[in-house]
């Protein structure tokens, strides 16, 4: 098996052409979810902008640390919102017109698990990383504020 492994690594090389690797350079936004651009094609920037300025006033950051905490949270929120839109889309392109809704609905989700499987992970992911954000946003907040007033800890060892 791992000869076998072995030989076909040795056949797949990466694009040498320009078109090649033209056909390549958006591998990355394909799938949309976990693209490295945070706005993606047919996204409005502008709407991006108003969230993460809304975010940034609200949370109020004070360091860097917390500004990229804040920022960390407004692309995983723009991201759980495309995540919502894609979901929508799935039921509406592939829910049968006329039946039942309820009998439509799990027909649909049937035909189509795979697919909202992987959506499902996507959005735990995204879920989780905003989670992460806004704990660690919260921490460096009450340490700053604790600094800020002269805290000292009655417990050894901690401040």
């Amino acid at each position: 098996m791992r000869i076998t492994k072995k030989r076909n690594s040795l056949n797949s090389t990466s694009p040498v052409t320009p078109a090649g690797k033209a056909s390549l350079r958006n591998n990355a936004s394909r799938r949309g979810l976990t693209s490295k651009p945070v706005v993606i094609n047919g996204e409005d920037p502008g709407e991006y902008a108003a969230l993460r300025g809304d975010l940034l006033e609200e949370w109020n950051p004070a360091t860097f640390q917390e500004t990229q905490l804040v920022i960390e949270i407004a692309e995983s929120s723009w991201r759980l919102q495309r995540a919502r839109r894609v979901e929508v889309q799935l039921f509406e392109t592939n829910m049968r017109d006329g039946a039942d809704p309820g009998a439509a609905l799990a027909e649909c989700f049937h035909a189509n698990a795979r697919q909202f499987d992987n959506l499902r992970r996507y959005t735990t992911t995204i879920e989780l990383c905003r989670s992460r954000a806004v704990s660690a946003f919260g921490k460096l907040q009450q340490e700053r504020q604790k600094s800020a007033i002269g805290f000292v800890s009655q417990i050894p060892g901690k401040s």
